[in-house]
């Protein structure tokens, strides 16, 4: 089914013209997404986890590319150092610091020629760029938008004014909104369009193969909004050094007052392709990378230890009832005593929990009953096993790895492959201005200003990891530009990434050394498992840089503050929200400016009605005639409804989220 919504004909996207609102491409016709559907195919071991975060912290650091590149002796022994004394510091092994070393070369390389660097890269990436040029030219055109009125009402925001089903005026039959006349529609504008009755119960594609309760799919459409995206054209021949531009506008951004404006976002949105080529992936692949570490399991080390200590003690409530005298008793204690005061791996290294008190720890009233000997010398037993994390470089080299060679050589193997890895990982490389040229891009656009006071000095940040968008707005990636950060500390950005974890396949004789080997959380029995979702960290944002990601990803911007609280600060962000270009959808070309006052301004303008009546009476019609197209009454009032759909959706994808379940493995009750 072909999707067009160019204005030479009818308006054929989702929702409109016998095409279903939730119509799908398959997997290999579109790029990833999370909304209930693409996962990790592995959940990254723990030292691979350390191994991202290490390398991002180091990536932080000033002039780190030449540090790498020309190498700084002194300064990588210290981070070298700062590392093993680190809270992870116990998986940074020296083959783990090597193998970061190659990477990091290969990062600064890439770096100091493109301005790009790929952070948190596993089958999703992040992507940095240096991108201070636009910096001055922003910020001016920003600050004639005025203040903004509070934290969750942008400057431009996208929320406000969006597509609204049964309510919105929509060229359906053809034709386009033009910049130069927006009021100027040569096509049909619908005025009845059909009401959008609740789905039915829709079978979601092969990548969201797992269980899913009635309604929590359906949940993550919205039957009633979605957001108005502008188009993004390719200049055949570039006539700046971007090469695109703004052919719609920009929705809650008048595009004759704010000219200036426009021109930077579109400097803005053409730098943020080569971002956008570098962390898209196709639906039906396994993302950009392979795991740098692959294992479905561990070895695990001096399990079920024998010492004649655990012949001469047993669960007795009292000593009498296992020795004829007490000297007998203190004897048996006595080799309890050296046993546990023997020495036992580190914490991180042991196999498994353990519950039993410490030699230490035990009174004089413990010692006389043997159930408490007996737990504590089990207690001990359990604490002796031990495992290694595993390491990379064991069953693929790093230049295997780069290469994507052979990279489903797993150290420990499948318990049962019934999803054997391939051999090798292939990415499919994107070039958006070449595969795209012809029809464009689809850009959301939101501006926010947050400011603080002395009186009010904490952005509290946002309370939940979330997913861009609804499934009707089709966003593939997002980019944040910091276009000012004045008087605060940095703002960081948080990510969290869902896995496909398949317990079948894991195999260790004690769960819990898994457990902690695929850095999955602890729980007791009676509790539900932890969910497959990894917290990678936070990265910083910094004035001039644009951090973007793939929507495959869950962020959250976390909290910052004034630097000096005895004066004001605030920061300025751009966001941008790619749709899915290998959709169309309904877009500001087919949607008329629904904001009164612009139909307004325009109306009187094309009247000369200043001319022809007196001001009082010109401001009585247009009173009378305020929700035309739409007051900003009920704007405002949508908006709170369109956001119970996003939060709506947002519940919904988190109670599709699986559980780890690694230590529901059939280990021995040891």
């Amino acid at each position: 089914m072909a999707l067009n919504n160019d204005g030479h004909g009818l308006l054929q996207v989702p929702g409109f013209n016998s095409i279903p609102l939730e119509f799908q491409l398959p997997l290999e016709a579109r790029f990833a997404h999370g909304l209930i559907g693409f996962r990790h195919p592995h959940r990254l071991t723990k030292r691979e986890m350390a191994m991202l975060r290490l390398m991002l912290h180091i990536t932080e650091q000033p002039e780190w590319d030449r540090a790498i590149l020309d190498p700084d002796e002194a300064r990588l022994a210290q981070w070298y150092q700062d590392a093993k004394e680190g809270t992870e510091g116990f998986l940074i092994s020296p083959t783990t610091w090597d193998w970061c070393l190659a990477e990091l070369r290969d990062k600064a390389e890439t770096w100091q020629r493109t301005g790009h660097l790929l952070v948190f890269d596993s089958s999703s990436a992040l992507c940095q760029a240096d991108l201070s040029k636009l910096v001055g030219e922003l910020q001016t055109e920003i600050a004639r938008l005025g203040s903004q009125q509070d934290h969750d009402s942008p400057l431009v925001d996208p929320s406000l004014y969006p597509l609204v089903y049964d309510r919105s005026y929509v060229l359906v039959q053809g034709g386009d909104v033009s910049l130069e006349n927006l009021w100027k529609l040569p096509g049909q504008v619908a005025k009845d369009l059909p009401i959008r009755r609740p789905f039915s119960r829709i079978t979601p594609g092969l990548e969201e193969s797992r269980y899913i309760q009635w309604g929590e799919y359906e949940s993550c459409w919205s039957s009633r909004f979605q957001w108005l995206p502008c188009e993004v054209q390719f200049e055949p021949e570039p006539l700046n050094d971007i090469g695109v531009r703004v052919k719609s506008y920009v929705n809650n951004l008048h595009p004759w007052h704010h000219k200036g404006l426009y021109t930077q976002l579109e400097r803005l949105i053409g730098s943020a392709v080569p971002s956008w080529n570098d962390i898209l992936f196709y639906g039906n692949t396994r993302g950009r990378r392979a795991p740098r570490i692959l294992t479905y399991g561990c070895e695990v080390h001096n399990q079920n230890e024998d010492h004649q200590v655990f012949d001469l003690v047993h669960r007795w409530l009292t000593w009498n009832m296992q020795c004829a005298t007490y000297e007998e008793w203190q004897e048996r204690c006595d080799i309890a005593r050296e046993y546990l005061a023997g020495p036992e791996p580190p914490r991180w290294k042991q196999a498994c929990m353990s519950y039993g008190a410490r030699w230490e720890d035990m009174t004089q009233a413990m010692w006389d009953i043997p159930k408490h000997v007996k737990i504590a010398i089990h207690a001990k037993r359990r604490r002796k096993a031990w495992f290694d994390h595993p390491e990379p470089g064991v069953s693929f080299s790093y230049e295997q790895w780069r290469k994507g060679q052979c990279t489903g050589s797993a150290i420990h193997p499948q318990r049962l492959g019934k999803h054997p890895d391939p051999q090798d990982h292939h990415h499919v490389p994107v070039r958006l201005e070449q595969q795209f040229r012809q029809e464009g891009l689809q850009v959301v656009v939101e501006i926010t200003r947050i400011d603080l006071t002395p009186e009010n000095p904490v952005y509290s940040g946002e309370s939940h990891f979330h997913i861009e968008g609804l499934r009707n707005d089709h966003i593939v990636a997002t980019s944040l530009y910091a276009v000012e950060c004045k008087n605060v500390t940095q703002a960081r950005v948080a990510f969290q990434h869902e896995d496909g974890i398949d317990s079948d396949e894991l195999d260790c004789k004690v769960p819990e050394a898994l457990s902690l080997v695929l850095d999955i959380g602890a729980w007791a029995n009676y509790e539900e498992p932890p969910e497959a979702l990894h917290t990678f960290g936070s990265v910083g944002t910094t004035e001039g840089h644009l951090l973007s990601w793939p929507n495959t990803y869950r962020s959250k911007l976390e909290s910052f503050q004034l630097r000096d609280t005895s004066q004001s600060g605030h920061m300025t962000l751009v966001k941008l929200r790619l749709v899915d270009p290998h959709y169309r959808v309904c877009s500001t070309r087919n949607v008329p400016p629904q904001q009164h006052e612009w139909w307004a301004a325009a109306a009187e303008q094309a009247s000369n009605l200043d001319k022809r009546l007196p001001r009082e009476l010109i401001l009585s019609v247009m009173n009378q005639t305020d929700c035309w197209p739409m007051s900003d009454l009920e704007a405002r009032h949508l908006r709170e409804e369109f956001h119970r759909d996003h939060e709506r959706a947002r519940t919904a994808i988190d109670k599709c989220v699986w559980y780890n379940n690694a230590l529901i493995l059939d280990g021995q009750d040891w």
